[in-house]
């Protein structure tokens, strides 16, 4: 299967047949179009013949077509053949050929279907009927989909969906994904197909130079049902390609990434030396006292210049009456006034700030806004400013000293995090903070009108300061440069994403089963293995992800699988192993050696070593809480492990009569002098369990802070390590690819 050559007409195949369809008032191509589309780029088809009418099917039209054909209507609107009885097979003559088309025809004008010739072909072999669609995404551009074909897809929904382009290891990672998959490789006794030739049509199709790749801008949705797989090829039966309303130019890969200009270009935002605040007031109730008062309390060094009308001091700091009335630049400034006021501030002080927040709203996250919105990125433009949002909160550097949020610990760290929505970004900081994550930076970029989540990936990415990325997201905007960088450096840091809207197919009037099947969860899972970014459901799962990633030095250098659980866990640990099972982890069984070693121990009866080891109070208190420590040096040297789960259930040792023997303490202690000992030995995770009473929540809020200083990540509950270690796992495995 030959693949049409790169080259600057590569394009031009597609294209042509896209504009010859248009011309002539179509909706889509014809089927003969569409399949000589899909020919020139690689994709096999059956060989076939045009007819006109049911009175020219002769055995001359055939001629060199071989038995069994097939007879359809070709329309010019891509409609469903099937539903309506527009095709016909197992056709052995001319004869039959011409009967069968007099019977589409009756059945197209019975329909309201209106017919554009009819198409003889030669009937493709059987095999396994597959389907191969592209949807073009608003956010993400050219997407393609394979999945159990016929009249299945749809039913049983088997499939798994990438952003263009893909290469032959994502085509060969996407028919892995499906349930469907032993059947292509040949499930109880059946022949297998012709992998190879299966992947190459996936590649045709959805590749750098493929189908969907060169019809970007001209083609809607593209539909091969089936795309009959076997032991000698694969063959499109059947194709549509519908056209987009208006063509467009095809959208050009983003230029390499400049790492040294990126890093400069954000070292005002991050690092600002100089801010000006609109909307400080001189009662000091305004959102911009908040951000003057939080800064100072977080430690910010530069100058802060309130603007005010009519104040000559804001909080002890000098006022200008206006951004224009400004010397010269500032690094950054916060603009917390209505939308007409910013528009018309912002519009009169071209060139007095290089980073421009907008916290105001009134802009495009209404209908009534959307005209404010572009006025104020054309002001942006025109004044020589970024923009971040409008409708956001603020910026968070610790570094910087930059914040919006009041209570936030400064510790610099290591996670730098993206926001479309500020309040979820307050939880981040507090909630995340309390938990234990160090922040880089935290941006809310509210409607992202000009610095959108790419441009911030880029900088996270090209930051030294940065070592894991997170990101709440809505509305990607850039969605094409956003998984194009995604996919060249997400295997460098990683990269936790919390995505909205997930379950909303969007709205999309689908013409193909693939726009029916491509809701936004389906094509998230895709971006996720095609790029290693984590994606995650929950809040909470964001955070322990984040948690588990900014800990995640030493270990055993390979992608976390195996793992032990460890404590007074009882049935709570039988249920973590269902829990970490789920998350494709595994909880095996200690080697041979690792137990002798366990029961050579002399422990009490009631403990268990099947893993989970169960070690009951009793244990744990056994020789006054060295026990814990033996346990752990024992499980530490099984060479299988790659994660041991230290998980104390709180209560029953706080409310013991027999406080004697401080084993809280002594777990902790042990756990964090392994965690030390960094590479080579397996990761330690600590699950402190509390029952919510102040007494062992305050126990759990001061071992949480010794372990973090470890680098032990700390959980709540056992199925919370579960998901984080999961997530862990997941970047790991496509790091090492």
């Amino acid at each position: 299967m030959k693949q049409h050559s790169s080259g600057a007409d590569w394009r031009q195949p597609a294209r042509e047949a896209a504009e010859a369809a248009r011309r002539s008032g179509a909706k889509a191509l014809s089927e003969m179009a569409a399949k000589a589309t899909l020919l020139a780029y690689g994709v096999a088809t059956p060989r076939g013949v045009r007819v006109a009418r049911p009175g020219d099917a002769t055995a001359a039209a055939f001629k060199g077509l071989k038995a069994p054909l097939v007879a359809k209507v070709l329309t010019r609107e891509g409609a469903h053949k099937s539903d309506f009885g527009g095709v016909r097979l197992n056709l052995a003559s001319a004869t039959e050929v011409a009967e069968a088309l007099s019977a589409i025809r009756a059945a197209a004008v019975e329909a309201g279907v209106q017919a554009d010739g009819f198409l003889v072909e030669e009937q493709a072999a059987p095999g396994v009927e597959l389907a191969l669609g592209g949807i073009v995404d608003p956010r993400f551009g050219p997407c393609v989909m394979v999945g159990l074909g016929g009249v299945f897809v749809e039913i049983f929904e088997d499939a798994a969906f990438r952003v263009c382009p893909i290469d032959e290891a994502a085509a060969r990672a996407m028919l892995a994904e499906l349930k469907a998959a032993p059947i292509l490789t040949g499930a109880r006794g059946r022949a297998g197909v012709d992998m190879d030739a299966l992947v190459a049509a996936l590649v045709a199709f959805g590749g750098p130079n493929g189908v969907m790749m060169a019809l970007d801008g001209e083609a809607a949705e593209i539909d091969v049902n089936p795309l009959i797989a076997g032991p000698a090829g694969a063959v499109a039966a059947d194709a549509r390609i519908f056209l987009s309303a208006r063509p467009a130019a095809p959208t050009e890969p983003a230029p390499p990434l400049d790492w040294k200009a990126t890093r400069a270009a954000f070292r005002p935002l991050f690092r600002p030396e100089s801010i000006a605040i609109l909307g400080a007031s001189s009662t000091g109730g305004g959102f911009g006292n908040e951000v003057i008062s939080h800064s100072l309390a977080f430690g910010y060094m530069g100058s802060i210049t309130p603007i005010h009308p009519k104040a000559a001091e804001i909080q002890g700091l000098k006022t200008a009456p206006s951004l224009a009335a400004l010397d010269g630049p500032v690094d950054f400034a916060y603009v917390a006034i209505g939308a007409d006021a910013a528009l018309e501030a912002l519009g009169a002080a071209s060139g007095k700030a290089r980073f421009v927040q907008v916290m105001s709203s009134g802009f495009g996250e209404s209908e009534e806004g959307a005209g404010k919105e572009q006025r104020l990125l054309e002001t942006a433009q025109a004044g020589g400013f970024r923009l971040i949002g409008p409708n956001c909160l603020g910026v968070h550097s610790p570094r910087g000293g930059l914040t919006f949020v009041g209570g936030a610990d400064p510790t610099p760290g290591g996670i730098g995090v993206i926001s479309q929505s500020g309040g979820l970004a307050v939880d981040v900081i507090l909630r995340g903070g309390a938990h234990g994550l160090k922040f880089s930076a935290v941006t809310t970029l509210g409607n992202s009108a000009d610095l959108t989540p790419a441009d911030l990936l880029e900088h996270h990415f090209t930051d030294p300061e940065t070592e894991v990325i997170g990101l709440y997201l809505e509305d990607v905007r850039d969605g094409r440069r956003f998984v194009q960088r995604l996919k060249e450096h997400g295997g460098e840091k990683p990269v936790v994403m919390l995505v909205g809207g997930r379950t909303d197919a969007g709205g999309r009037a689908a013409a193909s089963h693939t726009g029916a099947l491509a809701a936004d969860a389906r094509l998230w899972s895709g971006i996720e293995r095609q790029t290693g970014a984590v994606v995650v459901d929950t809040l909470d799962e964001f955070l322990n992800a984040l948690l588990v990633m900014q800990a995640r030095g030493g270990g055993k250098g390979r992608p976390t699988r195996r793992v032990a659980l460890f404590g007074n866990g009882g049935g709570s640990s039988v249920l973590a192993a269902d829990a970490f099972a789920r998350e494709g982890l595994e909880t095996p069984r200690l080697s041979a050696p690792t137990l002798a070693r366990l029961e050579a121990l002399g422990l009490p009866p009631g403990t268990g070593f099947a893993n989970p080891v169960d070690t009951p109070a009793g244990t744990l208190r056994h020789r006054d809480g060295a026990v814990a420590g033996e346990i752990l040096d024992i499980l530490v040297g099984e060479e299988a492990l790659d994660a041991i789960i230290l998980h104390v259930n709180l209560p029953v040792f706080i409310t013991s009569i027999n406080q004697r023997v401080d084993v809280i303490g002594g777990l902790v202690r042990e756990a964090t002098r392994i965690g030390r000992e960094g590479a080579g030995v397996p990761r330690i995770v600590l699950v402190l369990r509390s029952d919510g009473t102040e007494a062992a929540d305050a126990r759990r809020r001061a071992d949480r802070r010794t372990a973090l200083g470890a680098g032990i990540p700390v959980f709540d509950e056992l199925p919370e390590a579960a998901k984080a270690l999961g997530a862990l796992a997941r970047w790991e495995a496509a790091a090492k690819k």
